[in-house]
């Protein structure tokens, strides 16, 4: 996964580590702005799993090659917002958002059928 020419990524502070790769979950606490500094949203602890789309393009794109304890600054473009458009729909039309990003943790990679599998573990303690 190649982040896209359009997308800005700068680390403000190196992790230690392994790098974050397609199919982890990475943890994170993200602020996310508009390009002029209004607040769109912050969160503690996002668990994103890297490469499933459960986040904006830009960010999954942002986290490849963080490590924990790492702080990134990702400018991203309209066209890799698509998931904040449908949750914020009061967002600019051409907004550029931008996020920082602090890698906390690096969990285990997800696999497909991990959901499944947990699920059925979970019924049988029942």
């Amino acid at each position: 996964m190649k982040p896209p020419r359009s997308l800005k990524i700068s680390d403000s502070k190196l992790g230690m580590g392994r790098p974050v790769v397609p199919g982890d979950v990475a943890v994170c606490r993200c602020t996310c702005t508009l390009s002029k500094g209004d607040l769109v949203y912050e969160s503690e602890a996002a668990a994103i799993r890297v490469g499933a789309r459960d986040s904006c393009v830009g960010v999954e794109y942002g986290l490849l090659g963080m490590q924990v304890g790492g702080i990134r600054k990702v400018v991203v473009p309209p066209s890799l917002t698509y998931i904040e458009r449908k949750i914020f729909r009061d967002l600019p039309e051409r907004a550029m958002l931008i996020y920082e990003i602090e890698l906390t943790e690096l969990r285990e990679k997800w696999e497909a059928d991990m959901e499944k599998r947990l699920g059925k573990s979970l019924e049988s303690q029942i």
